[in-house]
Formats: structure tokens, sequence, C-alpha cells
């Protein structure tokens, strides 16, 4: 599903329930509003990230929040790789420069979804350069898609130091014995389309333990006991995919899933199922020093990658 109807769907939800429309209203409250948003929007069963919404354009993210007749506009300044700008999710208005540069991010300076933001205009602005060099002129969104997606995890990869950053969002929830950090979260998996998964989320048990299964594209797919998916682990906060997957990449820690609770549609038709987990991470002493590697070369084959695709088209009169 794409997310205009994912969001669609939560706009006719909001508007039959009157509890649904005031908890997606309190988000705007929260220091992030729109992480806060897509949080409840994945609390919700449906899979939308910031970047989901930031990509599928601001207008979609103010048409909801006018669906409730409470809009507010939601200004955010963006300082990354290339000229920044400051932006109004309300009226999609380009209104600002702020900044030009490099910089890595820092919780302590900037929000995560204005470094989010950043990141999407660097990583479009390396397409539009890649479609020029080719001479292409027409709509490339259809080849666009895959190649922005593996292009937009290089760059936040690139800018974003787990090791620096991890203990400016989060405190360690214990040390053990042997001076290890041991983190802990609140995640949850949720499944509204594919029957098999939903099944096998309704029948976990408080208590329950589920397992890391691969790390695809930035994203940790689970297991039950048994090894069948239960699709991708999802968190309230979006920083952390890129700071806790970096070291489990780096085999530099353990984590430990548990299920806490389970929820399903009323009725004998199953239609929706979320469990919330805990999430728990020991991380190894040498994570302390981690630098996440150079991706300068894989966003080089990305590029290259779409360059052949462009001219592939150009060639076949498709473009």
């Amino acid at each position: 599903m794409e997310i205009a109807e994912m969001l669609d769907e939560i706009k006719k939800k909001a508007q039959e329930d009157a509890d649904l429309k005031e908890e997606l209203l309190r988000t705007r409250e929260q220091k992030n509003p729109l992480s806060a948003f897509c949080s409840k929007c994945r609390e919700l069963g449906y899979s939308i990230y910031e970047m989901d919404v930031i990509a599928a354009g601001e207008e979609s993210y103010a048409a909801m929040k006018r669906s409730t007749r409470e809009s507010h506009a939601f200004r955010i300044a963006l300082a990354r790789d290339g000229v920044a700008h400051s932006w109004d999710i309300e009226s999609g208005g380009l209104y600002q420069k702020v900044t030009h540069g490099k910089y890595m991010w820092d919780p302590d300076e900037e929000e995560f979804p204005l470094f989010l933001r950043s990141i999407y205009h660097a990583a479009r602005d390396l397409l539009d350069a890649a479609e020029a060099e080719c001479n292409v002129t027409g709509n490339t969104d259809a080849l666009r898609i895959s190649s922005q997606e593996r292009l937009f995890h290089c760059l936040a990869m690139q800018f974003v130091e787990p090791a620096d950053c991890l203990p400016k969002i989060a405190e360690p929830d214990m040390v053990d014995k042997e001076n290890r950090k041991i983190y802990r979260f609140r995640a949850y998996v949720g499944e509204k389309q594919n029957l098999d998964i939903m099944r096998r989320i309704a029948s976990l048990r408080a208590a329950e333990s589920v397992y890391p299964a691969a790390l695809r594209n930035g994203r940790l797919m689970i297991a039950d006991k048994n090894g069948g998916s239960l699709g991708h682990l999802s968190f309230a906060e979006d920083e952390l995919y890129y700071c806790l997957f970096p070291f489990m990449s780096a085999h530099m820690a353990q984590v430990q899933l548990t299920v806490k609770k389970v929820q399903r549609n009323k009725g004998n038709y199953l239609r929706h199922a979320k469990a919330e987990i805990e999430f728990l991470i020991r991380l190894n002493q040498e994570a302390d020093n981690y630098r996440n590697p150079d991706m300068n070369e894989r966003i080089e084959r990305i590029l290259s990658d779409y360059r052949n695709q462009l001219r592939g088209a150009v060639y076949a009169g498709i473009l």
C-alpha cells in the first residue's frame, strides 16, 4: 500500500473515531511532532516512517492534520550536505536559506526529522545530477524508487556516528559486571495485510522470546521460535535505527527481544495484529570506539547503477 493510501485510511478512521482523532492531534504537542505522528501510525499497523512522509511530500502530512480541523504550521531548519532551507509543512513552501555545508548529525543541535529532510534533499540532488549527466528529461519516478531508498540509507549512515549519538538520546538501563552497557527500548511489530504474519503475531504470548532474523536496508526482520517471519521491528523514535543497528551489523552487540503485550482487532476475522516488544541491547566495550564505514564507494555504486538504468531506458525509448 502506498503512503498516500495509508494516510487516507488513517484520515477516514480519525473522522469516525473521536478518540483516535484526539490522539493524532496530541502528536503536535510532542517535542518531535512528525516523529510522534509516524509512531502513532505504526502503532495502528501502518508502516509509515518520517522519510516516507517527507519523500511523499509534506502536503500529505498537512492534509492529515487538516482532516482534524486543527492544522498547524510545522517549520523546520535544515543543515546537511548542500544548501539547507526552512520548510513549512502546512503549505509546502520554501521560504528561507539557512546554511550550506557538511555536518554530522548531533542530537543536541538538530532534531532527527530535520536531519532526514536534509538527507532527502542530498539524495534527490545526487539523482538529479545523474539524470542531467545522462541528458534525461522525462519522468523518472518509477526508476528512482529503489535507488533513492538505498541512496538515502547510505547517506544517513554517512552522517550519523552511533557511538557519539546514542549516549545523547538514551541512558543505559544497567551495566553488567564486565562494564558493558545495556540499553532498554520499547519496540513493536504490527501487520494488517499479510495474513500469515498477522496470525503469527496474534499467537504470541507475553514473556515469549522472539529473535532477530536479518538486517535488510536498515530494518531488523524478526522471527518467532519456529522461524516464522513476524515482519520488521519498529521503534517509536526513528533515530534508533541508525544508532543501534550499526552495532549489530558490526557484531559489537547482543540483543534480547521479549513480548510484552499482544493486541488484535475484535471479532472473528483477523484484520490487524500488533505485539509490543521489549528490546534489550548490550554493547561490547569496543562499541564506544565504533565508527561507521565510509559509504562513498557504495554511494557511487548506487549512482553508477542508476546512470546505467537511465541509459538503458533512453535506449529502449522508455525515456
